[in-house]
């Protein structure tokens, strides 16, 4: 049986809430007890567990990202898509909100430097600069978008794709959170850029703009890379793309 939308709206909306809740959250409210690497386990945790929660319903994206990666090899319509997309926004404000509320009741609590938000330059966690920022944004978020549609592959075991999903997410952010704090997800970035000030709110483009890069470009890598057929994606329709792959597949 279909799932309905508004089901998928939901189930988008409470996901992304807790991974805004436990991600980062757990910066935070327990960073300085648990570390980057905590804080990057944290994270995939949050996946992984919303991966079996959610994934019988929406298949847990939790990521604009992920939904337009989705929506690029066909496995989402653009119609299906707005309601994850809403949903994402909507529950990264709501998980953020929460941790808003809990935080604020802390002596010397400042949500513009204390909110987990994504940065570069002075906002930046070891000052790394906007050119790293983006590369970060657009190879890592590829990265995450490949592994979840290799995971969702009918030939993959359905009772390991959370378990794939959460531990590169995880793995993502030991290695990124020192450049920019770690987006690959808009949605992240939105719940905690709107309670972080003008100053996240200036450089939230970056995190949108550039994990929605990656997410075609993982798209991309995962045709290269899977028996999917060209013609069942939305890259068939780039004109030249059938002569490409065509000729390529002369040279083998």
């Amino acid at each position: 049986m279909e799932v309905s939308n508004s089901r998928v709206f939901a189930a988008e909306v409470v996901g992304t809430a807790v991974l805004m809740m436990c991600g980062p959250g757990s910066a935070i409210l327990a960073g300085d007890r648990i570390g980057e690497l905590g804080v990057s386990l944290a994270f995939g945790f949050s996946l992984l567990i919303m991966g079996y929660a959610i994934g019988h319903i929406t298949g847990c994206n939790i990521n604009p990202a992920v939904t337009l990666g989705m929506v690029l090899t066909r496995k989402l319509t653009w119609a299906r898509a707005g309601f994850y997309w809403v949903g994402q926004f909507v529950g990264a404000a709501i998980g953020g909100l929460i941790i808003y509320a809990i935080a604020n009741s802390i002596e010397g609590f400042s949500s513009k430097n204390d909110f987990a938000a994504n940065g570069w330059g002075q906002f930046s966690p070891d000052g790394y600069g906007i050119v790293a920022a983006m590369f970060v944004e657009v190879v890592f978020t590829a990265l995450l978008v490949y592994v979840v549609l290799s995971s969702t592959n009918p030939r993959f075991p359905v009772s390991l794709a959370g378990v794939a999903a959460g531990l590169t997410y995880a793995l993502i952010n030991m290695v990124t959170i020192p450049v920019d704090n770690t987006s690959v997800n808009p949605a992240r970035s939105f719940g905690s850029a709107i309670f972080a000030g003008t100053d996240a709110l200036g450089q939230l483009w970056l995190f949108i703009v550039f994990p929605l890069v990656g997410a075609a470009v993982g798209a991309l890598i995962w045709i290269m890379l899977d028996e999917a057929r060209l013609e069942d994606t939305i890259f068939a329709e780039v004109p030249g793309a059938t002569e490409i792959r065509d000729a390529a597949d002369r040279l083998d």
